[in-house]
């Protein structure tokens, strides 16, 4: 069955307009699974509604709006603003929303998102990538510096002339053990060649690992 993108879409945006338990589940297929930020595995179908209802008790007025997006052989990237109140002040951020589609359901969802600036807001000493405490976004360059055996095998891939997402299964020694994590990037193209991007993932689990090391 091939990928129904603009019926999902349209779901998609239903869900990010109005977040709920009701509105998120029926965008997954029964054999589905979803991976995110800081989980340990994958989670099937049956633990959807528990997790995505602790995030809406965390943060009740989380709303996501995406914003562009590809699709290549059943693959959607979607790269979104997602806007919620943490600590008594309103924030922002970007995600990249990986998503296997079966007609317009997901069968294998990917979440690929910092943490660490969102978690900061509410304990400040939390663990940081040094020296990029700052919370600004970290290129694959600035990673490969800091990580020298940093390796990417390419998952999955979706764009065109204009605008291109890259996902990447990401391995290197961090803390003095094997560490495996993922990263989806944005880049913009013009005439052939990338002027601008951004590298989207958990600098909370690399600092976290890196200090525990």
């Amino acid at each position: 069955m091939s990928a129904d993108v603009p019926a999902f879409l349209e779901r998609f945006q239903r869900f990010g307009a109005a977040p709920s338990v009701d509105t998120y589940l029926p965008l997954f297929h029964p054999d589905a699974t979803l991976f995110d930020s800081g989980m340990e595995r994958p989670i099937g179908v049956a633990e959807i509604p528990e997790h995505i209802g602790a995030i809406l008790n965390w943060v009740p007025d989380f709303r996501m709006t995406p914003e562009r997006w590809r699709e290549r052989d059943g693959t959607l990237f979607v790269e979104a603003l997602n806007r919620a109140t943490l600590g008594g002040t309103p924030v922002r951020w970007d995600s990249i929303y990986c998503m296997d589609l079966r007609g317009d359901r997901v069968v294998r969802g990917r979440r690929y998102y910092d943490r660490r600036p969102l978690f900061a807001r509410l304990n400040p000493d939390i663990p940081a990538l040094v020296p990029y405490a700052k919370d600004d976004p970290i290129s694959l360059g600035e990673l490969a510096r800091l990580l020298p055996d940093l390796t990417l095998q390419l998952v999955s891939r979706a764009g065109d002339e204009a605008l291109a997402f890259v996902e990447w299964r990401a391995r290197a020694t961090v803390g003095g053990a094997p560490f495996a994590f993922g990263i989806a990037e944005r880049s913009e193209l013009h005439g052939g060649i990338v002027r601008g991007g951004r590298a989207y993932f958990d600098t909370l689990a690399l600092a976290a690992r890196r200090a525990a090391g």
